[in-house]
């Protein structure tokens, strides 16, 4: 492996000297951050990180030697298939964690005690025992963040603007649908389309009610998928502000969806994530919002690093992502499976 130079501070000491005893009060000038999980979205991670200018992507790690080696040859990093090996050696400030989800929250749990920041893809845990753990962990320092991507794309924040101008009036439900095809089963995930699709609408719907719905239930299908979870729900919840929120996923379909419908007294508004786009409907006419396309995974790393620069806990925090998983696991006790 190579070396590397060691990591430099905005300020100096006398004579040039780096007190290490008080480095860690001094944010580096460039975070060093390592990638753990060298699949596709592993990859999208170091391409982003790549393109982030306070960000220095040093390593990766996958317990796949193979895949760990291609993605470092592409990038020009170290590689490793020790999580604890690579956050050693490369004096690491950050890592995303993406793994597949029965692993995120051990491999978590292994970088959080090494004492680096952490960025966890979602669903971050599988279980509640797994979530009471991790709030322990996180609770002793150190900063965290949930991979909750659509939280940063533009299309979400505008519409939590339009939502808070009351621009359809109050509202009374909110519709989400997402969809797609992705055969987990061949690779090896073993949990439903709920933690993996229907995570999502979940947060968002936390995200834009700005409250913890009152009730929640869900009714699920296994159709197509031979594996442990299941491949279609709809999840229900009602909430402080008299909203019914509806969460329709699937791995059934044809095409990707991810749309979303809100309904208020005085019209509605749709968004198309994909698109970024916003259409708000009201009487005979309607509004299309200008909105400037950016990729919310861009913004989402950006913020990750800007937060460890900082020393800022980010605006996307363990406790909002606690009250999210506690909401659809909630979702998930009062399960409706059809015979």
């Amino acid at each position: 492996m190579s070396l590397h130079k060691p990591r430099a501070f905005p300020c100096r000491a006398p004579h040039n000297l780096i007190i290490k005893k008080y480095s860690w009060l001094v944010p580096p000038l460039e975070v060093r951050v390592g990638v753990i999980g060298c699949g596709w979205f592993g990859s999208a991670h170091a391409r982003v990180y790549r393109a982030i200018g306070d960000a220095r992507l040093v390593a990766v790690a996958d317990k796949d030697e193979n895949a760990a080696r291609r993605l470092a040859e592409y990038y020009h990093v170290n590689y490793y298939t020790s999580v604890e090996g690579m956050i050693r050696k490369e004096s690491l400030d950050a890592v995303s964690v993406v793994v597949t989800p029965q692993h995120l929250f051990e491999v978590t749990k292994e970088a959080l005690e090494l004492g680096v920041s952490v960025l966890t893809e979602k669903p971050i845990v599988t279980s509640r025992n797994e979530l009471s753990l991790l709030s322990s962990l996180v609770k002793k320092g150190g900063i965290f963040m949930p991979g909750f991507i659509e939280l940063f794309n533009p299309a979400v924040v505008k519409l939590k603007e339009l939502l808070r101008d009351e621009i359809i009036g109050s509202i009374s439900s909110i519709s989400s649908r997402r969809a797609g095809r992705l055969p987990k089963k061949i690779l090896g995930w073993k949990i439903g389309v709920i933690l993996d699709l229907g995570i999502h609408e979940a947060y968002v719907h936390r995200y834009l009610m700005d409250e913890d719905p009152l009730d929640s239930l869900s009714y699920t299908a296994r159709l197509l998928n031979d594996g442990e979870g299941e491949d279609l729900a709809i999840l229900i919840s009602s909430y402080p502000s008299n909203v019914i929120a509806i969460i329709e996923a699937n791995w059934l379909t044809t095409a990707g969806i991810r749309s979303m419908t809100i309904t208020g007294e005085d019209g509605s508004i749709s968004l198309d994530y994909a698109d970024q786009f916003i259409r708000v409907e009201k009487g005979d006419h309607s509004l299309i919002p200008r909105l400037r396309k950016e990729e919310p995974l861009y913004k989402e790393l950006s913020h990750f690093i800007e937060s460890i620069k900082g020393g800022k806990d980010p605006v996307v925090g363990f406790e909002f992502a606690e009250d999210v998983l506690n909401n659809i696991f909630n979702a998930m006790d009062r399960r409706v499976v059809p015979k």
